[in-house]
């Protein structure tokens, strides 16, 4: 019994440990804190600016994630809530199975909206978590992306890398 409660032990301290080595990506006016066994893309892949992919695991089918995208909206005239409002309303009608799960504005030091959503991209079904951004005319929005059933699983790392996510003023 002493030595599985002490193999227990040893092994959520190696998790918490390994959760616990992060990196800095900073560029321009925006700063994230990332594990250092994700892998960082600065590539512009899909009009991004940049792509943090998740370790593979054993037997893994898909890579967990989180990307930023920058939309110029200069002239526009959007508000935090008409661009939340368009990209609600672009979930539910042009992706299939599109389906909102939880949406609130997030009045903090660095305001933000959020929308939790799932449905059928790129040839899977995923789960996002979404925060958007208005800064000087700029919308950015910061993604997580999972399978729907590892959601949980991830999650509490994936906000610990979005909660880090700071746009520089």
């Amino acid at each position: 019994m002493k030595l599985q409660v002490i193999i227990m032990f040893l092994a959520i301290a190696n998790l918490s440990f390994a959760q616990k080595n992060f990196k800095k990506h900073a560029k321009e006016n925006i700063v994230i804190n990332y594990p250092d066994n994700w892998r960082l893309d600065v590539s512009g892949q899909m009009n991004t600016e940049f792509i943090l992919f998740s370790e593979l695991e054993e037997n893994d089918t898909f890579q967990e994630n989180i990307n930023l995208l920058k939309q110029d909206l200069k002239g526009q005239g959007f508000t935090m809530e008409s661009y939340v409002k368009l990209s609600k309303n672009q979930i539910k009608k042009m992706v299939p199975n599109g389906k909102i799960i939880e949406s609130k504005y997030v009045n903090d030091d660095q305001p933000h909206y959020v929308i939790i959503w799932t449905g059928f991209v790129s040839g899977n079904n995923l789960k996002f978590k979404q925060l958007f951004f208005l800064e000087n005319e700029s919308a950015y929005v910061l993604t997580f992306t999972t399978l729907p059933e590892t959601f949980d699983q991830y999650i509490d790392l994936g906000n610990k890398i979005l909660n880090s996510f700071k746009l520089k003023k």
